[in-house]
């Protein structure tokens, strides 16, 4: 048991280490833009949210340009991107509903805005994803969503979306950072204070 959690150890200290500080997580960049246009596109993205929460999934097709000839789309469970109107509405409003899935939820947080032409602006925001299936406890992830929002006449509408989720190494690394003792860091603190007496010890052994 020891070996192999060793080894695990080690793998997950090199990948940090290869990662350079992969977990730091830095104050966000205030990025300037029209407060109108940060106002109504971080609006869309909320009601994003409220629609995929009320179970009516099909209506988040109602906060996409119509007018858009190909939208794009990339779930993360998916193994392909989504690629023009028939995939689109084929995810999100399908014949028929998995029956295996009972409830989703989506919070989303952290929106930042930026526009990048007349009408045209990227939104960037962290999403926790929730979702419970028959049988089964619930289950949970954030993920990073970018988003491309074109104006039109009945407001902002997405162009295109995009999930990036953790890559499984650093998943599996915040399972195991979430899995410590809540009385770590007290044991911690004496733990080193013991570790460093047990070596004074031993060098004053040594000199004997």
């Amino acid at each position: 048991m020891y070996r192999v959690f060793s080894g695990v150890l080690l793998s997950l200290i090199s990948l940090m280490a290869l990662a350079g500080g992969h977990k730091v997580v830095m104050p966000m960049v205030p990025i300037p833009v029209d407060p109108a246009v940060e106002k109504a596109v971080t609006e869309v993205v909320y009601d994003t949210a409220r629609r995929w929460n009320s179970q009516d999934f099909a209506s988040v097709l109602e906060l996409w340009d119509p007018n858009e000839p190909y939208p794009t789309y990339l779930a993360e469970e998916q193994a392909q991107w989504f690629v023009g109107w028939p995939r689109l509405q084929g995810y999100l409003d399908p014949p028929r509903p998995n029956p295996a899935i009972e409830v989703i939820r989506e919070q989303m947080r952290d929106v930042q805005v930026k526009q990048i032409g007349p009408g045209l602006a990227i939104a960037i925001w962290e999403m926790q994803f929730e979702m419970k299936t028959i049988a089964s406890n619930p289950i949970g992830e954030s993920v990073r969503v970018s988003a491309v929002l074109r104006e039109t006449d009945a407001g902002w509408k997405y162009i295109h979306w995009a999930e990036s989720p953790q890559t499984a190494m650093v998943y599996i690394e915040n399972l195991y950072e979430q899995d410590v003792s809540d009385d770590w860091d007290e044991f911690y603190e004496q733990a080193l204070k013991d570790r460093k007496e047990v070596w004074r010890r031993r060098r004053e052994a040594a000199k004997q």
